[in-house]
């Protein structure tokens, strides 16, 4: 797996027209959190794989060599004591000693545990966290690919919004017009044209809000598809509902409780725990160990010191030891069991944790799927509420137009169509990310609505109003 610095880089052509699913399929495999979570999972592998070695016996090797030299002084005539008899040797007046010759030291030790009560506690519990590893790299890729859908949702509402908002400005730029012709033409006050203005840039600024929030919502998007190319980022499918939830209650609560991993995680905790109390109560159980020593020592010279000299010494030593050892801890003050009963506590709290877990899933679900039916209500309202916003502008222009009404009756349409369509926005937003969140929750996929595109329609295609209208007639 490339870390990030080796990442390829994106092509420019699938950025500037980029799918929902493109987008969360690179997220997966780009982003550095899913990388970490997985070098994580190999990690508890290998510690695994430590747990499994404990069955086979360790073997040390050691080495070493090299000249050694000694010089002895004495003070006094050469004595028994020195190693050698005085009558007949020669030696009586000899008062230095040395020696010089090379030596070289082997052994070789091993250690077999033939009965570890731990061992098995112990790669049952590797085991168990291996799983929860697991469980943790499949949660963050299923959290990564539902932040990547609602950050490109996010990028969507964000470039919805400056559309409509670049429209309902160039509405506002007209009637600002056709109320300063008004005030020249002598038909009006400049109450009028200051209205305007106001309307004109509470939009505005409400554009310029508009596109901050693209600039964020691609930022987001380009660190979660680890790219260092956010201006490139572009939808290529317009904003519109990504379908349905057409699965009853019941099944996405079953299907949540089955698909979720931080359920598997919590049980896994479980074991986990009582894994480690049946540790630290094999404290009190015997080890039985079968310890071998293979010692060797090589000497060339003569090892001890002279005169008198061996010519051309050699020396070879072997020493070679087995034997079994049974060790076990007759009382340690409690510990062991102070630290097993904690375990246990642990295991406990994990038990009630994974309780809560599972209500929780389901007052997660219960909501969801009631966000989503209510939601798609809301995104029709919405929608016609935009339409019948955009006719009463429309018709409120034409009558101010014609000398009928007033110009707060303009501007109040004004202000509910800029609210309507905002409104619709930040709705559709809201359904598209409960579903892609029920999706993520259950594992189940989000249903085609045709009628609902149908009932829809475009209603942020026609804000624009048609230049004929800001004449005077």
């Amino acid at each position: 797996m490339p870390s990030g610095d080796r990442l390829p880089p994106l092509p420019p052509e699938l950025l500037g027209a980029l799918t929902m699913e493109q987008a969360a399929a690179w997220a997966v495999d780009r982003n550095p959190v899913v990388r970490s979570a997985y070098e994580s999972l190999v990690a508890t592998q290998n510690s695994l794989g430590a747990a499994y070695a404990s069955w086979w016996p360790t073997l040390n090797l050691s080495l070493n060599g090299g000249p050694y030299a000694s010089k002895t002084f004495y003070n006094y005539p050469f004595s028994a004591s020195a190693g050698f008899s005085i009558s007949g040797s020669g030696l009586s007046s000899q008062r230095v000693f040395e020696a010089s010759y090379f030596q070289a030291i082997g052994q070789i030790d091993t250690t077999w545990n033939l009965i570890d009560p731990t061992r098995s506690a112990t790669i049952w519990q590797n085991k168990y966290l291996v799983r929860q590893a697991a469980d943790t790299y499949v949660i963050t890729r299923r959290d990564q690919r539902l932040k990547t859908q609602a950050a490109f949702i996010d990028l969507q509402r964000a470039l919805a919004a400056v559309q409509t908002g670049r429209q309902i400005v160039e509405n506002d730029e007209l009637l600002l017009r056709l109320a300063q012709t008004r005030v020249q033409m002598g038909v009006a006050s400049r109450l009028e044209v200051y209205k305007q203005q106001t309307v004109l840039l509470a939009d505005r600024q409400a554009l310029l809000a508009a596109e901050q929030q693209v600039e964020t919502a691609r930022a987001n998007l380009a660190q979660l598809l680890a790219t260092p190319s956010p201006d490139a980022l572009t939808p290529a499918t317009p904003f519109a509902p990504l379908g349905a939830w057409a699965h009853s209650l019941d099944d996405s609560i079953r299907a949540s409780l089955a698909y979720r991993k931080v359920l598997e995680q919590q049980l896994l905790a479980v074991k986990t725990n009582e894994a480690q109390a049946r540790i630290y109560l094999a404290t009190y159980r015997p080890t039985l160990q079968l310890i071998t020593s293979l010692y060797w020592t090589k000497g060339v010279g003569y090892l001890n010191q002279g005169p008198p000299f061996v010519p051309n010494a050699r020396s070879d030593e072997w020493n070679g030891s087995a034997l079994l050892q049974l060790t076990f801890t007759g009382f340690d003050g409690g510990q062991a069991r102070m630290n097993a009963a904690a375990a246990r506590r642990q295991a406990a709290a994990a038990a009630e944790t994974y309780s809560a877990t599972v209500l929780q899933v389901r007052s997660e679900v219960q909501s969801l799927v009631a966000q989503a039916r209510s939601g798609r209500s809301i995104v029709l309202a919405g929608a016609e509420r935009v339409k019948a916003a955009n006719g009463a502008l429309r018709l409120q222009t034409l009558r101010f137009n014609a000398g009928y009404g007033t110009i707060t009756d303009v501007v109040q349409a004004q202000q509910e169509i800029s609210q309507a369509v905002s409104s619709y926005i930040q709705n559709l937003a809201t359904y598209n990310d409960t579903l892609v969140q029920l999706s993520r929750s259950s594992g189940l996929p989000v249903q085609p609505d045709p009628a609902l595109l149908q009932g829809l329609g475009n209603p942020l295609q026609t804000l624009r109003l048609p230049t004929r209208m800001g004449q005077m007639r």
